[in-house]
């Protein structure tokens, strides 16, 4: 009887001792595996980028933004002129987690940082009204201030380019040639 209280008692050591030091036999491995990625159309990644207006396309699965000529006659912007884009794109989550979206005009950095043109978001469309929330702002937010964005969920981005600033009659901010859009999972 002695003898199985020892065997036991033996076995409960290494099975312990194992545990505590790991099991594994190798300190390093590799073990190869299929991985499929699929490249799609922007608007369906998963951070979708759809164009919701008429400054805004999808050419061969790629998104732009242009403000330039419009095929109606239209050339571009004024000079010493403001003007308001409503719903210029839309920005979908469609992965699994919730994101916050932030916009760039610049590719070296994650926030905007000109004063002019400025960009916003809002959870609805704002189609052709002016009204952004009385007072000259959008209900949304900056694109400074990022969006928080549910799975399935949109925001809409709109743009104010400023080619005068009436306060102080000075020049605005050179017009951006990129748009960074910028996505961190926050859950």
């Amino acid at each position: 009887m002695q003898r199985r209280k020892f065997v036991i008692g033996m076995g409960a050591l290494a099975s312990g001792a194992a545990a505590a030091m790991g099991t594994g036999a190798f300190n390093v491995a590799r073990a190869d595996r299929e991985v499929t990625v699929d490249i799609v159309e922007d608007s369906n990644a998963y951070l979708g980028l759809e164009a919701t207006s008429a400054y805004s396309t999808e050419d061969d699965g790629e998104f732009k933004i242009d403000f330039g000529s419009n095929g109606e006659g239209g050339q571009g912007l004024s000079e010493n002129a403001n003007y308001v884009f409503t719903d210029v794109f839309a920005i979908r989550n469609n992965g699994t987690d919730d994101i916050s979206v932030t916009l760039s005009e610049s590719l070296d950095s994650i926030e905007w940082e000109t004063e002019y043109p400025r960009a916003y978001y809002s959870f609805e469309e704002i189609g052709t009204s002016n009204d952004v929330n009385g007072d000259g702002d959008f209900t949304g937010g900056t694109a400074a201030d990022g969006a928080t964005i549910a799975p399935g969920d949109e925001v809409y981005v709109h743009f104010e380019f400023v080619g005068r600033d009436a306060e102080t009659e000075g020049e605005p901010d050179d017009l951006p040639e990129t748009l960074g859009v910028y996505a961190e999972a926050t859950n």
